[in-house]
């Protein structure tokens, strides 16, 4: 039997409760490793809920911490942060050879990079957000790093990186089950800020006079209180609030379309799947990877970024997708079962 590591980030749970795309991909990969019979190990903080063996770092989650700005440095997260992946990193060195392998989906985990290639014990980091420029520089010089994207527009401002594989994100498919008869709303689900494209969803479903259901809960200041509250009238844009679970799933089973009209290049979209996984089909901009999870006039419409026309055109015609394409789409190419098929591919390309 296969002895696993997984390195989660600090700042919420596994499986998350509420907002956590990060931390829902680290669930679903473990349990599904320990059902195919790997021993695994996950480090994290807090309390997590997982068949595998969880190794607490530190008692509480950074987004359980209280920081009181008055007396709290305001680098305080980062700096738990970094002393998270300190402790990790004394671990693993000091278990050098315990684990056949160890994946990183630590936010800041591109840190252990330079000591974990001296290691016995490969290590395969995942990035979940979008890459940069410092990145590209910090990072090109080293043998092998042994990183993962998500898709493959997440590279593109990182393209001198040593690039092992593409591994895109899979959803549950037990869980998100697929609905032919949706109810007439648009859904948007997200952080609730500028870059996700908040205030376009809103203007896309009053000027298609259509109800928009949004789920999120991070409210970015002063863009919230300034763009969006005023414009919740709890009638036709109803704000339910962050939301998850089986009342989430049900939203996504039920709407007609998800909105994602998101101002920057994602790395991925994870709702974009769970969505699709539905039969709900998606109305996006053409930013990040939507190019490599929608097929156009198939699974939804995909619009040039900033087009407000052309969402609001592929809202008045998205009934005419077969909500069927969509399901199959995230069978064919976004399970989980998938997604655990492809990072054991990678470990095969790695081991020593």
């Amino acid at each position: 039997m296969k002895k696993i590591a997984i390195i989660a980030p600090p700042f919420t749970t596994v499986p998350p409760v509420g907002h956590g795309g990060t931390e829902r991909i680290i669930f679903e990969k473990s349990e599904e490793l320990v059902r195919r019979g790997f021993d695994v190990d996950v480090f994290g903080c807090g309390n997590f809920k997982i068949s595998g063996n969880f190794r607490q770092i530190f008692p509480k989650t950074i987004n359980e911490m209280k920081f009181d700005p008055d007396i709290v440095e305001a680098s305080r997260p980062l700096r738990i942060e970094t002393a998270y992946l300190t402790a990790v990193m004394e671990i693993l060195s000091a278990e050098d050879d315990k684990y056949d392998v160890i994946f990183n989906h630590a936010r800041g985990g591109y840190l252990f990079i330079p000591l974990f290639e001296k290691l016995k014990t490969p290590i395969i980091s995942t990035f979940h957000l979008p890459l940069f420029e410092e990145l590209n520089i910090a990072l090109k010089n080293l043998k092998k790093p042994n990183f993962i994207s998500i898709s493959d527009s997440q590279r593109q401002n990182a393209p001198d990186l040593k690039y092992l594989m593409t591994i895109y994100n899979g959803v549950n498919l037990n869980q998100f089950t697929y609905n032919e008869k949706p109810k007439d709303y648009l859904l948007f689900i997200g952080a609730l800020c500028k870059h996700k494209g908040l205030d376009t969803a809103i203007e896309v479903a009053k000027k298609t006079g259509q109800i928009l259901k949004i789920i999120g809960g991070k409210k970015r200041e002063p863009f919230f209180s300034e763009k969006i509250a005023p414009q919740i009238d709890n009638k036709q844009i109803i704000l339910m609030g962050e939301i998850d679970g089986p009342e989430k799933i049900k939203l996504y089973q039920n709407a007609h379309t998800l909105l994602f009209p998101v101002q920057i290049d994602e790395a991925f979209g994870l709702v974009m799947i769970e969505a699709m996984a539905c039969g709900t089909p998606v109305v996006a901009f053409d930013k990040g990877a939507v190019e490599e999870v929608v097929v156009d006039g198939k699974t939804g419409f995909i619009c040039p970024s900033g087009d407000l026309a052309c969402l609001q055109k592929s809202v008045a015609k998205v009934r005419q997708i077969d909500r069927r394409n969509c399901r199959r789409l995230v069978e064919e190419k976004f399970t989980i079962q998938i997604m655990v098929d492809n990072y054991l591919k990678a470990y095969e390309l790695v081991k020593k």
